[in-house]
């Protein structure tokens, strides 16, 4: 769990579930809080793309690394939204283009 909202305010709080333990931990906080964000996982991080801060929609990424329990900001995507849906996949970033043109659908790639 990343980010959400209580209330109106947006949160930078993070858990994550130990299956071993069955239980819920918390670990480090989003450098931003973030409501409607998207994450994806590659090479062993955690990635959070967008939300909103409460204020504003955002485009900033941010990159969470387990073994140093550690966000940082690594990027950002060329549009700002909240509620995206984020993958990861291994095709070039040119066939993912093709697939969005002559809809309203916005593709991003990093």
């Amino acid at each position: 769990l990343a980010g959400g909202f209580d209330d109106n305010s947006p949160l930078s709080s993070v858990e994550r579930f130990d299956p071993r333990r069955n239980r819920w931990e918390a670990v480090a906080e989003l450098t931003t809080p973030r409501g409607g964000v998207g994450i994806a996982t590659l090479m062993g991080k955690i990635f959070a793309v967008g939300g909103h801060n409460g204020n504003a929609y955002l485009n900033t990424v941010e990159a969470f690394d387990p073994l140093l329990n550690r966000w940082e900001l690594v990027g950002s995507v060329s549009h700002c939204r909240a509620g995206a849906g984020v993958a990861v996949c291994s095709c070039l970033s040119s066939q993912i283009r093709d697939m969005g043109q002559g809809s309203s659908n916005v593709v991003d790639c990093m």
